[in-house]
């Protein structure tokens, strides 16, 4: 389906966000204010200026009625995110004032026709040999537990083998031998 060249002219503007969006670990861990941020970002584009969004910190803070420290670190959460990315730096001068123009992930960019990142989804970006190492010492550390406890409540960690040679045990011996009962047939 082809875009439209042309804004919506005398339509009502909405912002709709997706459902994976939403459900994303990146949209959980934000705080209410980078909500409200990412919203006017959102608010701010209109389907075709993704990648010159120009949103500054002073005014976010005087659009959503909070100091500029709060909007600066809000800003910088959706980039650590992975929901926006700064385009263009601002630049603060006596001829010129420009605002940071900011481009959306889940949009292509209009500017340069970069395809959708949608850098949030991979947020966070886990060192899969730091989660090897925490299993691996929450696993040392139940088995330590494990050593104290007796009975039935106590797990096993070795393999479990069969008594009987047989290789086609019955189920119900099998059932009995797996699950540390006895058998009534000798």
């Amino acid at each position: 389906m082809a875009r439209s060249k042309f804004k919506r002219k005398g339509k009502a503007k909405f912002i709709m966000i997706d459902a994976y969006i939403i459900r994303s670990a990146a949209w959980q861990a934000l705080t209410a204010n980078d909500r409200a941020t990412y919203l006017e970002l959102k608010w701010r584009y209109d389907g075709l200026n993704n990648g010159r969004i120009g949103l500054g910190e002073r005014e976010l803070a005087a659009s959503l009625h909070f100091g500029r420290d709060t909007g600066r670190r809000s800003l910088k959460n959706l980039v650590e995110k992975g929901f926006a990315v700064k385009s263009k730096a601002s630049g603060f001068n006596v001829k010129s004032r420009m605002a940071t123009e900011w481009r959306l992930t889940e949009y292509a960019c209009d500017v340069t026709g970069e395809l959708p990142t949608k850098d949030f989804m991979r947020w966070p970006e886990e060192n899969p040999q730091a989660h090897l190492r925490s299993a691996q010492a929450h696993l040392r550390s139940s088995q330590r537990a494990g050593n104290d406890r007796k009975g039935a409540d106590r797990r096993i960690s070795r393999p479990v083998k069969a008594n009987s040679d047989d290789p086609q045990a019955h189920l119900r011996s099998t059932y009995n031998t797996t699950m540390g009962g006895t058998t009534d047939a000798a």
